[in-house]
């Protein structure tokens, strides 16, 4: 007898191969991202500011839409490759996937095609706005990302601050008492209020992957909300895929399997 194919257990085999390679978000790379942010919404904001200023009044002698479509792919091209690094960063690549040829196949068809792909398509308005609003995101998430590190490293080693400062400077880093003399009877000194502030910091830098990691997320929300999702491109059916996918050119699972009746000659 001819077992037939179980849909269910290859599907869920193949998940779980998936589900193998996928790998968590880098805490790193989230840091690179959210530091990067601030050198490219410059980048992006000069080139909107200056593409427009110059296009658009020039635009009225038809020199000017020539270049605002160069303003406008320039600006697209740095959103999408924003876009694309941020997605590999939620998949947990190391490195993002390499950006797909948008313009050759029109630049190949002539000028006027070209002109006009960029001028129809919605990406490149919403690049504009990329354009405009990246900057403020920009030194927002540059400024989280320097000052949660600096200051969970800093309070960490309040211990080291405080002996250093005695001994070097004579001058106590931890003489308030916070108001912890209200609130319990414990004697505390400055070396046992620099060693609290150094636990403090011990579970502020444990919980900076997690941070960074939220806040990558926050940054790769708004990148892939203003970019829009991919055009999907016409593409020839793989042979593999279909294999994976429990195809079968004899319909196995639908045909009937009688047994086999020996005939003598």
């Amino acid at each position: 007898m001819i077992r037939p194919v179980d849909k269910g257990y290859n599907k869920s085999n193949n998940n779980r191969k998936r589900g193998m390679y996928m790998r968590k978000p880098s805490a790193l790379l989230a840091w690179k991202m959210l530091v990067l942010a601030l050198p490219k919404g410059i980048g992006a904001f000069v080139i909107i500011v200056v593409g427009l200023s110059v296009s658009l009044p020039l635009s009225i002698l038809l020199i000017g839409v020539p270049l605002l479509a160069g303003t406008l792919v320039l600006s697209r091209q740095m959103m999408v490759g924003e876009a694309r690094f941020v997605e590999g960063w939620l998949e947990g690549k190391e490195y993002p996937a390499a950006p797909a040829a948008e313009e050759s196949s029109a630049m190949g068809q002539g000028w006027k095609s070209w002109l006009m792909s960029v001028l129809k398509d919605g990406r490149s308005y919403r690049s504009i706005l990329f354009g405009f609003l990246q900057l403020p995101i920009g030194i927002a998430a540059f400024t989280l990302a320097i000052v949660l590190p600096a200051v969970a490293l800093s309070v960490l080693l309040s211990p080291l601050a405080q002996e250093l400062s005695m001994r070097w400077f004579e001058f106590n880093l931890f003489a308030d008492t916070w108001g912890l003399d209200r609130v319990t009877n414990w004697e505390l000194t400055s070396t046992h209020r620099s060693w609290i502030a150094g636990g403090v910091g011990a579970v502020l830098t444990l919980l900076l992957p997690l941070m960074l990691r939220g806040l990558g997320r926050w940054y790769g929300a708004w990148i892939q909300a203003v970019a829009g999702p991919e055009r999907v491109q016409p593409t020839e059916p793989d042979a593999m895929s279909m294999y994976n996918e429990d195809f079968s050119p004899f319909g196995m699972e639908q045909a009937e399997v009688l047994p086999f009746q020996s005939k003598r000659a």
